[in-house]
């Protein structure tokens, strides 16, 4: 699998495109995301710089860990980042297999980041156990009505989110935002037209 991410990056740069994604920028304007923050799935890191250019902007603290499966967007990223003047501290994890230690961060940020049945499980308990109380869990993902519009994300509708499962772990916290509905998205050349999204922003009450 790693494989394949790193095949599709070595051929297009800035595969999502540059910007960051929509919700991540309308949520930034609503809640201050400060403090230590985990981006995971994050790619060639259009959120997570469009995050720490807004903190360094703005005058709060803000620091950064990155997880993504293709070393090949790591650099990509780290390349960017530098060119930047900005501090990522980036790691090549398969989510399958992660290791999530407890309450260790502020935030954790998902956009797009697509797993089988199971991982997607293991991922949401692991984000939630590696969140300080009072902690956000933030993104944006394709449910699985969007195997039918067929403009981007997985073709395995295995691969797509019932909103049940985010609930199931985050259902007795704080639901700041939480949206199941069609968006337009225009994303570099693989999220393009209207979609099925569901977005979230849940602060986590330990």
């Amino acid at each position: 699998m790693s494989q394949h991410w790193n095949e599709l990056y070595a051929q297009t740069q800035d595969l999502y495109g540059t910007a960051a994604n929509l919700f991540i920028q309308e949520i930034a304007d609503k809640i201050r995301i400060e403090g230590k923050t985990l981006a995971i799935a994050e790619g060639e890191g259009r959120n997570i710089l469009y995050l720490a250019e807004r903190a360094r902007q703005q005058g709060y603290p803000f620091s950064a860990e990155v997880w993504d499966y293709s070393d090949v967007a790591l650099k990509h990223l780290s390349n960017k980042a530098e060119a930047k003047g900005i501090k990522l501290e980036l790691k090549n994890v398969d989510l399958t297999v992660a290791k999530w230690l407890s309450e260790r961060y502020q935030n954790a940020i998902c956009v797009f980041g697509h797993f089988d049945t199971e991982t997607q499980k293991k991922v949401l308990e692991g984000i939630r156990e590696s969140l300080l109380n009072g902690g956000w869990f933030i993104g944006e993902l394709y449910s699985k009505e969007q195997i039918k519009y067929k403009t981007g994300g997985p073709k395995n509708i295995e691969y797509l989110y019932d909103p049940r499962c985010i609930l199931d772990v985050f259902g007795q916290d704080h639901l700041h935002h939480f949206y199941v509905a069609e968006q337009e998205r225009q994303e570099g050349e693989l999220h393009c037209g209207k979609c099925h999204v569901i977005q979230f922003a849940i602060q986590v009450m330990k």
